[in-house]
């Protein structure tokens, strides 16, 4: 059981963390002057505090840093607990879920006068994600596979990742995405976007779902 205890401490300090630091960045987003902070307008480099002269600020990317080492360091105690039977795989998830932590606290640093860069890291974060998904359908959901002989905890599975997937594919498919073109840089640093930024809402509905894709290791690594 020490695998499951380490990976659910985890999950609940980078929880905690993140909520902390995010909730922290918010409030000193409010204090610039600017409206509240609002998830599905502003994007999560706009949430990012940090400054090279505050010490205070080098707090909170510590502490980000440390979040995102637990969500890593979980996925890395799912792969130890797997690998004697499902090695490649269970590495695999690994690999693709560090990335995925990687690419979003890149994406946190990348402003939309790299418009391309940006795009490109948004990009490359959301399909990391849909692909992490992905791939626990056909392992997790796949009786040949192994990972779970019960067939309620297989339902569970598949029901919760049919979610996550259909959450991610509405992300991507949303008709209103034409409106990418009002995110364009337009004076020094004023942009113009619509009330709701649907390339703010992809950034972060990638991070939720990543967050989300720990669920089906929850059921996995404790029934």
């Amino acid at each position: 059981m020490q695998y499951e205890i380490l990976f659910i401490i985890l999950l609940i300090i980078g929880v905690v963390a993140t909520g902390f630091c995010f909730g922290y960045e918010a409030v000193l987003f409010s204090q610039t002057g600017e409206k509240h902070f609002n998830f599905l307008k502003y994007f999560p480099f706009e949430l990012n505090s940090f400054k090279r002269d505050q010490k205070k600020s080098y707090l909170v990317f510590v502490i980000e840093i440390c979040a995102s080492l637990c969500f890593v360091v979980a996925s890395l105690f799912f792969a130890f607990k797997f690998s004697p039977t499902h090695a490649t795989s269970s590495y695999i998830f690994f690999a693709i879920s560090t990335l995925s932590v990687i690419s979003f606290n890149i994406l946190r640093f990348i402003k939309l006068r790299n418009f391309k860069l940006h795009i490109a890291f948004t990009t490359i974060n959301f399909f990391l994600n849909f692909l992490l998904v992905i791939l626990y359908y056909i392992f997790f959901a796949n009786p040949d596979y192994g990972y779970s002989i019960k067939t309620g905890v297989r339902i569970a599975e598949i029901v919760v990742l049919i979610i996550i997937v259909v959450f991610q594919c509405f992300l991507l498919m949303n008709p209103t995405y034409k409106n990418w073109s009002k995110m364009v840089k337009m004076n020094a640093e004023i942009y113009s976007r619509p009330q709701h930024c649907y390339l703010a809402i992809i950034e972060w509905g990638s991070f939720l779902s990543y967050l989300a894709s720990f669920i089906p290791l929850i059921i996995m690594m404790f029934f």
